[in-house]
């Protein structure tokens, strides 16, 4: 079994859409038996602050990112989030623009 805490929602009961399916963390806690699952939730967008915990028996911490690649023009508003939270921006500051506005911040950092 895998442990995961979810530091962005670490209160409530909160369904997160990977691509084996919803996972549910409980107060910032999710215990996945489905190893297809836990490679899931490795590959979830950083803007989650998705860890594996090592003791609970997870041997893989946080989802690698690749930091300098920008996301396709046509991914998913998370995903440009969480290029920008790679670049140094909250996560906060990241959902409150518009995919547009986060495509407009990449190219003006290609610029620089």
């Amino acid at each position: 079994m895998a442990v995961f805490h979810c530091g962005r929602f670490p209160h409530g009961n909160v369904p997160i859409r990977t691509t084996a399916g919803m996972v549910v963390f409980v107060d910032g806690q999710a215990a996945v038996d489905d190893p297809e699952q836990a490679q899931a939730l490795r590959e979830v967008p950083p803007v989650f602050e998705i860890t594996e915990d090592v003791e609970a028996g997870g041997d893989h911490g946080p989802a690698p990112s690749t930091p300098g690649r920008r996301p396709a023009q046509s991914a998913s508003k998370v995903d440009w989030a969480a290029w920008a939270v790679r670049h140094g921006m909250s996560a906060e500051q990241a959902d409150d623009l518009t995919k547009a506005q986060l495509i407009a911040l990449a190219d003006e950092l290609d610029k620089e």
